[in-house]
């Protein structure tokens, strides 16, 4: 048995577990499988389907092998679908069943594409944009702990951090000297960002365009990370980033800007917590620029190549 077999095994195994917990029968049969692997994670996801019964993901995580972070996740799950209960088409997907010493839970299925998908699929993105802006937004308002004023000299700080990292010759990243050259040009930012109000809800760590699901009656958010209390702006940056990487047209960027302009509008028709002149949207969009810059400077694969080749052109837009 070749070790994805021994993976799909023990998920049906988990699933067996966990489905009586969640009253489902025994007329449930995997359709669909996904594996993720890498340095630190290892984990499956698997769809069941029955006739006349809505289908059920389950979810097993195998590495970690410490059980913290999933117990992490799940707490940030469970509190995002209190966050957004009575938000009608706004979701998180029910968990029905969980073992956190298995580390599996079995959640409800959500219909719908993903905004990556849809930015493929369509040429307006208009619609999936506003929708995601809507579900954000909600689940920001749901989670929402205290106005504050926003702090960007701690990020500012980190980029100094990561800076120093490589003129030691402790990190060495692509386009470095560039990077080097970025951080220290948001360190001018940080005085017109200072201690103006902006907003704290529960993060959800991951929000990216394939961490969405919009389907026309319906749209959910998922794959939390564990809770965690910030300025709205983190979540915002980190969406409108990742739709500008998958989807946005570049050339319709101007310059010093992120996205193209009707891009941010339609994201802020459907997001209404903060506005695009929030503080923290402004400068987290620069932040998250130099943090994905630094982050897909590990990875290989030709998508990832593209894609750190779209985020040096959104960069010299973004930093002109």
């Amino acid at each position: 048995m070749n070790v994805n077999s021994e993976i799909e095994a023990l998920g049906q195994e988990a699933f067996a577990h966990l489905a009586p917990q969640a009253g489902l029968g025994s007329s449930f049969v995997k359709t669909r499988s996904w594996v993720k692997r890498d340095a630190r994670r290892l984990h499956i996801v698997q769809r069941f389907d029955a006739e006349e019964a809505d289908p059920v993901i389950l979810k097993l995580v195998l590495r970690p092998e410490d059980p913290t972070e999933f117990n992490g996740i799940l707490d940030a799950h469970h509190l995002a679908v209190q966050a957004l209960k009575g938000q009608g088409d706004l979701h998180a997907p029910e968990i029905l069943a969980e073992d956190r010493d298995l580390k599996a839970c079995l959640m409800r299925f959500q219909p719908g594409e993903t905004l990556r998908d849809l930015c493929q699929t369509r040429s307006d993105h208009s619609d999936a944009l506003r929708a995601t802006g809507r579900w954000l937004s909600a689940y920001h308002r749901g989670s929402f702990q205290e106005d504050r004023v926003f702090q960007p000299k701690y990020m500012a700080r980190h980029m100094l951090h990561l800076v120093d990292q490589m003129q030691r010759g402790d990190r060495r990243i692509q386009g470095q000297r560039r990077f080097i050259k970025l951080a220290h040009q948001v360190q001018e930012l940080v005085a017109d960002h200072s201690d103006r109000p902006s907003k704290v809800a529960a993060k959800h760590g991951d929000f990216n365009c394939h961490n969405i699901l919009i389907a026309p009656d319906r749209v959910a958010g998922f794959d939390f990370l564990p809770v965690s209390f910030t300025p709205v702006g983190y979540d915002i940056a980190r969406i409108l980033l990742s739709y500008a990487l998958n989807g946005a047209d570049l050339g319709a960027i101007p310059k010093g800007h992120v996205l193209p302009p009707e891009a941010i509008s339609a994201f802020f028709e459907g997001y209404d917590l903060v506005g695009p002149d929030d503080p923290s949207v402004g400068f987290l969009l620069r932040i998250q620029i130099l943090s994905d810059w630094n982050r897909m400077s590990d990875k290989k694969g030709v998508q990832n190549l593209i894609g750190f080749e779209r985020l040096r052109v959104i960069a010299r837009k973004a930093f002109a």
